[in-house]
């Protein structure tokens, strides 16, 4: 039999009977308000002829770290037990909150980043220094509840400075003066709290004012975290618009939780069965034992609402005109070239620059949204691949941690920034948070656009053999990042692939490569595209090339689809336009889920984003905050794990461009139709 003495509420004598490990306990709950000397009496009565009494709404001491102040009305209280077991539960509450807390930061390490987060009682709270650390704003309303004073505490150290100063000779009165009950939080009182709780982000406790509040209207928006919360009240907060509730109670089948609603009840239940089992461990051993064989665990957030994530994005000028599109240097337009070419140079060392954000992007399946912050190097791609390496690193760890200081989770690089060399790796081992060059989901949407172009022009037979198409494709920039992988990919789909790249040793790996994935796929390597090219059906273009044509676009296949993943681009307007009846799409652009805002131009039809910079934003929706597409040599597995998470949380090929617009039907019939006339003389060159 356990006793349960309430300090927060006050109602009649309740009895419940509840059964764990096959052993039934009787709970009897007694709801005294804030009265220690009926508590005293309470326990004085039943010493002896109970298992356990259970302490809830009163804490052992305040502390910061280690400085402790013990409740003298706790003190006096266990001393009126001689024979009977006291469980108020500080340790057992502190221990799940902290390991909620720590799984909720592991998920969502933003969370508390920049937020207003307000303590009703920070100087009891082990989960203080977590919350801190993840870059919270603590507010603490410790000094009115404790005494009735008006005043708000911002940061640990005056939370501290407020608990150096309860000298001995004043706790006494302190502590006295503090009730959580409607006799304190009526009145003046009561509306204080409510306007620091509107001016607030996040709630930590509070669980005693709930029931107090008439309105839950200032909770609209808010993120609560407190021990549990009961069904009908959890009802009437989500009615009343609050973001998130997080419990510190645990979850767990087995577990009765309108009975084990209090953190002292359960931990007197689970050392009574360790009683009851003669165990020769203490309490915490005992407990840890518990734990690992009912794999408990923290309760699982029903939805990501309230809990959004930053990631961050670095961009440039793809073209030295692009250079002049920001205000500050439009005046250049009109320069001569040998000017725009000093500025061009110049312009290359200088530093990272914040220039604007998405948000909107929230998931299909959870709910998650992401915000994406993008940073800008005001170099192009040659301007990048003229800067010394190390200079070079220097500059996006500047940015890495910039993104950071703003609440980044994981930063992607794009363009030339992943191209220079080693493709993130160095950044990624030096920089704060996560980095990605978003290489993965560019070659996986490069193959989408590709398949679904080639389906629509229907050129292609739809017999297979096997598992693939009886048709052929050329990569060329095969051992590159994304065109080795694309390669990796389409020797999954397709008979026969061409690979063309300007380095033999690397062909012959990549070939081996390929036949120990696909054995009976036909591959054949060249240095250049000429000697096939008119008889293939689709041509990946994924090179670094900067000057001169990839290709002869007059000995492509009519009907062939070029899929061109380079940036600046492979194929120029004037080569797309001599060709109607090939098909020249641009590398596969993403239309994340969501209602998407921006208020930057990234060079692209809003509301679309690049491949590189959707795999960031992906990346943290699915909480996978980690270092994850690096290095040239991508991971075929990786590709297809972004694919699926893209499908997950509902990204979309965004409608399919070209070097001259977006790709219409009519334009595709066009092109199938001036292919099929052509066809009927073509000869392979």
């Amino acid at each position: 039999k356990i006793i349960f003495i309430d300090f927060l509420q006050r109602y009649p004598i309740i009895q419940e009977k509840v059964q764990m490990n096959q052993i039934l306990f009787t709970i009897e709950k007694h709801g005294i308000g804030w009265n220690f000397k009926t508590a005293e009496t309470i326990i004085r009565t039943y010493d002896g002829y109970v298992d356990g009494f259970a302490i809830g709404g009163i804490f052992k001491y305040l502390g910061y770290q280690n400085k402790k102040t013990y409740h003298p009305g706790y003190i006096r209280m266990i001393r009126s037990a001689t024979k009977t077991s006291v469980y108020v539960a500080d340790d057992f509450r502190n221990f799940f909150s902290e390991w909620t807390l720590k799984k909720l930061l592991q998920e969502h390490p933003q969370i508390f980043f920049h937020k207003k987060i307000l303590f009703q009682c920070a100087s009891a709270a082990a989960i203080l220094p977590q919350i801190e650390q993840a870059g919270g704003e603590i507010l603490a309303a410790d000094p009115l509840l404790l005494s009735g004073i008006p005043l708000l505490l911002r940061g640990t150290k005056q939370v501290q400075f407020f608990l150096e100063g309860l000298k001995p000779i004043l706790r006494p009165v302190l502590f006295h003066l503090a009730q959580p009950t409607p006799e304190l939080t009526g009145g003046r009182t009561f509306k204080t709290i409510l306007k620091w709780i509107e001016r607030s982000d996040v709630l930590v406790g509070f669980g005693n004012l709930l029931p107090l509040m008439e309105s839950f209207r200032p909770l609209a928006g808010k993120i609560l975290l407190t021990d549990h919360i009961m069904p009908e009240m959890r009802k009437l907060l989500e009615e009343a618009g609050i973001a998130q509730m997080i419990e510190f109670l645990p979850e767990h089948p087995n577990i009765d939780l309108p009975s084990f609603n209090r953190f002292s009840i359960l931990e007197s239940v689970i050392d009574q069965t360790r009683i009851f089992e003669r165990s020769s461990l203490n309490l915490q051993d005992y407990l840890l034992k518990w734990l690992e064989k009912t794999k408990l665990s923290p309760k699982p957030l029903k939805t990501a609402k309230g809990m959004r994530r930053k990631c961050a994005f670095i961009i440039h000028p793809l073209t030295q005109e692009d250079l002049w599109n920001t205000p500050s240097t439009q005046f250049i337009k009109s320069a001569p070239q040998s000017v725009k070419n000093l500025a061009q140079k110049a312009m290359a060392y200088f530093p990272c620059m914040y220039l604007g954000q998405l948000t909107g992007a929230m998931s299909n399946a959870t709910g998650q949204e992401v915000d994406c912050d993008f940073y800008g190097l005001p170099a192009t791609p040659q301007g990048i691949l003229s800067l010394n390496e190390d200079f070079l690193y220097k500059r996006l760890l500047q940015c890495a941690k910039l993104a950071k200081s703003q609440g980044a989770g994981i930063i992607g690089l794009g363009g030339y920034t992943k191209v220079a060399g080693d493709a993130g790796v160095t950044i990624a081992r030096k920089a704060l948070i996560p980095v990605t060059n978003g290489n993965s989901y560019s070659a996986s949407t490069t193959l989408w656009a590709a398949r679904q172009m080639v389906e629509k022009l229907g050129l292609i037979s739809s017999e297979k053999k096997g598992n693939r198409f009886q048709a052929k494709v050329m990569i060329i920039g095969a051992t590159g990042s994304i065109g080795r992988v694309s390669s990796l990919l389409i020797s999954l789909v397709f008979q026969e692939i061409v690979l063309i790249a300007n380095r033999p040793d690397k062909l012959l790996e990549l070939r081996e490569e390929i036949l120990e994935l696909s054995p009976s796929t036909q591959v054949t390597i060249h240095t250049h595209s000429d000697p096939e090219i008119s008889e293939v059906d689709l041509i990946i273009t994924a090179t670094s090339n900067q000057t001169g044509s990839i290709l002869d676009i007059n000995l492509v296949k009519p009907g062939a689809v070029i899929c061109d993943c380079s940036r600046p681009l492979d194929i120029t307007k004037a080569e797309a336009a001599k060709r109607p009846d090939v098909m020249v799409i641009e590398s596969g652009e993403v239309d994340l889920p969501g209602k998407i805002k921006m208020n930057i131009n990234i060079g692209l039809p809003f509301p679309s984003v690049y491949a590189c910079a959707a795999e960031t934003i992906l990346l943290a929706m699915e909480g996978k905050f980690e270092s994850f597409s690096l290095s040239k040599n991508l991971s075929l597995h990786k590709t297809k794990e972004i694919y699926k998470i893209g499908m997950k949380h509902g990204a979309k090929l965004s409608a399919i461009q070209g070097p001259l617009g977006l790709i219409t039907d009519e334009q595709i019939e066009q092109c199938r139709s001036l292919a099929l006339e052509r066809l009927k003389s073509w000869k392979m060159k």
